[in-house]
C-alpha cells in the first residue's frame, strides 16, 4: 500500500525540531509505515545473507556495511520528517502536550 503523500507538508533539516499537532502526527503514520516496512524487508534479506556468509569474513563485512547504511538511511528519512528515532522502526514524535510514540507496524500513536 502506497502512502498518501498529499498530507506531507515539509521535509526538515536533520537538526531541526518540529512540534506536531495530534492530527499532523497521525498524518505521518502511513508514511512511517511505508518507510519502515521497506527497511524491515531490506534488513531481513541482509540478515539472511549475513547468516549464510558468516564464515566468509569479507562477504560478512560487506553485508554488515549494507545493514549499517540501511539503518542510517531509515534514521535520516524519519528525522527529515521531523521525528526522533528511538530504535529500529520506533520513533518519538514531539507533540504540543508531550511526545507521541509510534512503532512499526502500528497504525496508531501512543502518548508518552
Amino acid at each position: 500500500m502506497e502512502p498518501n503523500l498529499d498530507n506531507v507538508r515539509s521535509i526538515f533539516p536533520l537538526n531541526q525540531t518540529k512540534i506536531f499537532t495530534h492530527e499532523e502526527a497521525l498524518e505521518l503514520v502511513p508514511l512511517l509505515q511505508h518507510i519502515s516496512s521497506k527497511t524491515k524487508r531490506e534488513l531481513n534479506v541482509l540478515n539472511s545473507q549475513l547468516s549464510f556468509f558468516k564464515t566468509s569474513s569479507d562477504k560478512a563485512q560487506g553485508i554488515q556495511e549494507k545493514i549499517n547504511i540501511t539503518l542510517q538511511t531509515w534514521s535520516d528519512k524519519v528525522r527529515r520528517l521531523g521525528v526522533i528515532p528511538v530504535s529500529l522502526c520506533k520513533v518519538r514524535i514531539p507533540g504540543e502536550e508531550g511526545h507521541y510514540l509510534w512503532e512499526y507496524p502500528e497504525n496508531r500513536l501512543f502518548m508518552h
